[in-house]
């Protein structure tokens, strides 16, 4: 059986390494592994083929996001079985044999992902073990603790049926993808921290905004399957999240804004929400930055806790 490993690359000489071997470590013979280059200008692609000389490139023209790149990297997979890998994450030894076993045992699951380690900017290694909720279609409308992209292997045939990764969408372009895969396959989460993500530094704000909005719309009538209590509420949560990228960039302003865009949606939601305004005012008024790092820590924690 043959796996196809897609790997999203932009100028990432500088981790590129890494995520290789970390596949190659899988000893995985039926493997081919596929870049999506996303016009890079450093030496990603000479370190990569000094890994892989066999490597599969699909070179973009220009830069052009994420979606884009790992939709070129698809077109030229030819795997019974797809993974994908972020090039700035790695995978632990034996992850895709689990993966793989897993899938075979089970033929009725379209999509197999797993727990993850994450490794914060400080240094800090947060363990995320994987989970199951009863409804992953209802659950990925809010979730934030979803394992991501660099986790998933998935069947071709559920890639044929659903699509691949929306190009408009430069932020979120993974949950809407995943979103779609839950709406017509069961999506099963092994609780092993098979993958380790490497945080980095927040989304751009503007694209998050311009991606947001595109997100929302695209599947509202989606969050209404049930009720529009719920549909509010996880419109709400994404207006939220767009907020928490905004101070952590430190425009405040801007993420008052969004912030008051999610309380009027669902007020009872997240109370505590609230207290961001006056926080927000000292920061301004003082010139602190004590917003950004409360929410930074709050939503490192809570989704600690989630898991």
């Amino acid at each position: 059986m043959l796996i196809s490993v897609i790997i999203p690359v932009y100028n990432r000489a500088h981790c590129i390494t890494r995520a290789l071997e970390s596949v190659k470590a899988q000893g995985i013979r039926d493997l081919e592994v596929i870049l999506g280059d996303d016009a890079s200008t450093d030496s990603t692609l000479e370190l990569a083929t000094s890994i892989f000389p066999d490597l599969k490139v699909a070179r973009l023209p220009s830069n052009q996001g994420a979606s884009a790149a790992r939709n070129a990297a698809l077109k030229l997979a030819k795997g019974n079985l797809i993974a994908f890998l972020d090039s700035d994450d790695e995978w632990v030894p034996g992850k895709l044999a689990s993966q793989i076993g897993f899938l075979e045992d089970h033929p009725e699951v379209g999509l197999c992902g797993s727990g993850h380690l994450l490794m914060s900017r400080d240094g800090e290694s947060i363990p995320y073990p994987g989970r199951n909720p009863p409804d992953w279609r209802r659950e990925l409308h809010t979730a934030e603790s979803f394992h991501g992209a660099s986790t998933s292997v998935v069947r071709r045939e559920v890639l044929e049926s659903v699509g691949t990764f929306d190009e408009r969408l430069r932020v979120l372009e993974d949950w809407d993808w995943l979103l779609r895969v839950s709406q017509h396959y069961p999506i099963h989460i092994l609780p092993e921290q098979l993958a380790i993500i490497h945080e980095n530094n927040p989304s751009d704000a503007d694209q998050t905004a311009i991606s947001l909005e595109y997100f929302v719309n695209k599947h509202r009538a989606e969050f209404r399957i049930y009720g529009d209590r719920h549909a509010a509420n996880a419109i709400s949560q994404h207006y939220e999240n767009a907020a928490r990228t905004f101070f952590r960039h430190d425009r405040t302003g801007e993420g008052c804004s969004l912030l008051r865009k999610s309380w009027t949606m669902a007020p009872l939601r997240n109370p505590r929400m609230l207290a961001a305004f006056p926080l927000a005012a000292c920061d301004l008024l003082l010139g602190t930055k004590m917003l950004s790092g409360i929410v930074a820590g709050r939503s490192r924690r809570r989704l600690h806790t989630d898991t």
